[in-house]
């Protein structure tokens, strides 16, 4: 077949499968309520005519950023929206291309980009859910073949990032650090809050034998702040960095599976606070905010070493050239980070947990600096005491002291 006809029936074929005329537009909440804070998240419906005439319909996920309120404008300091298109736009674009460069068949670990409009704060996204992909509920968290399938993807997407960096495509400059280990109005309204909360809650109804637990919960701000905020130094120059997806958890995640119901393939979703640090920022947000507890604690070296194969595996076909963290550089790195990660499971994931749609307020908590806001009932649900338990006794015994 000559070239000429075989561009006219290929473009043909293009617009015959192009959006020509929309005939109806309906739009419904994407998320049930309490499973997003920080955006209103629609799904808009189209009954359609195509360019062959046919009528179809097509869906879409648009995502307004809240913009009121202490929250909003918290989320306008940030630039969260504008932050999250560019990821989109930008550097998913080009990680695209490079693995169309290398030949890589693998699904890509995000979802298509359709639309930004800044003065709505407003994203268009491809609906994964049209594409076979759903959410694990969070308040099941996720069992070791998510866990797998998760680090093998966070190793492939840090390894596109530092390849893409080494070309000078993206750069760390771009990034403002890590929000949530640099803004004290939201350590303390959060993180703090969530620990002086679930102190309080354990000294008045865990039972005599959490009493002791709950009075060395009780930490001073300034000495806990401090530690904090020196989780996200970088150690030296040397070090292995990375662009972070930045809000690593569950409920930022959708999966595929086969038809014995196994994760086969995930999108990452919510890149709402990238930042540039040690890789090890996201994977310990997502062992301690998005893994099953006990997954995370009897998997532990397992996980670590599917992200590390990963990762190098990633820059080792793509090229990179640079020096390549060890599996021990790694460890050596999570050892360090365990206070941020086990601040954030004692202070947080009980709300993730929870059956309750309503775990805090956030507008109370960044008014009062976390005085008001959270549900103390979260902390009172069957089963909460089995689940923190555990990781509770290891922040005391490894973490509390010389914080109170």
């Amino acid at each position: 077949m000559d070239k000429e006809v075989l561009e006219v029936v290929l473009k043909k074929l293009d617009r015959e499968s192009k959006i020509a005329t929309i005939i109806d537009l309906q739009s419904v909440p994407a998320l049930p309520k309490g499973e997003n804070y920080s955006s209103t998240i629609l799904r808009i419906t189209l009954k359609v005519v195509l360019g062959n005439g046919r009528q179809a319909k097509k869906s879409f996920i648009m995502k307004q950023l809240i913009t009121k309120g202490e929250s909003g404008e918290l989320i306008k300091e940030i630039n969260a929206a504008k932050l999250e298109s560019q990821i989109y736009s930008v550097v998913h674009k080009e990680m695209t291309y490079l693995m169309e460069e290398f030949e890589d068949t693998d699904e890509t670990l995000w979802c298509k980009f359709i639309h930004y409009d800044p003065r709505l704060s407003c994203i268009v996204l491809e609906d994964l859910k049209a594409s076979g992909y759903s959410l694990v509920p969070r308040q099941k968290g996720l069992d070791l073949d998510h866990a797998i399938l998760v680090l093998n993807s966070l190793g492939r997407y840090h390894g596109m990032a530092k390849v893409l960096e080494q070309r000078g495509i993206i750069s760390k400059d771009n990034y403002r650090p890590y929000v949530l280990l640099t803004d004290l109005k939201m350590v303390k309204g959060f993180l703090y809050a969530g620990i002086s909360n679930l102190s309080k809650v354990m000294q008045e109804t865990w039972g005599p034998e959490w009493k002791e637990t709950a009075k060395k919960l009780k930490i001073s701000f300034d000495p806990f702040a401090k530690k904090w905020l020196s989780m996200g130094v970088v150690q030296t120059e040397t070090n292995f960095t990375v662009l972070n997806h930045g809000d690593c958890w569950s409920n930022n995640m959708m999966f595929k599976y086969d038809f014995q119901n196994r994760p086969i393939a995930m999108k990452f979703l919510d890149y709402q606070i990238p930042h540039y640090n040690t890789p090890c920022m996201d994977v310990t947000n997502f062992l301690y905010l998005g893994t099953q507890p006990s997954v995370r604690r009897s998997n532990y070296e397992l996980l670590l070493k599917t992200y590390y194969d990963s990762l190098v595996r990633t820059l080792d076909k793509f090229g990179f050239t640079g020096t390549k963290p060890t599996l021990e550089d790694i460890t050596d790195t999570m050892k360090r980070l365990e206070f941020f990660g086990l601040s954030f499971f004692v202070g947080m994931y009980s709300s993730i947990i929870c059956t309750s749609t309503e775990a805090f307020d956030i507008e109370k908590l960044l008014i009062s600096d976390g005085e008001e806001g959270f549900n103390e009932e979260v902390l009172r649900e069957p089963g909460m005491i089995e689940c923190l338990g555990p990781d509770i006794i290891d922040f005391v015994e490894k973490h509390v002291s010389g914080l109170n």
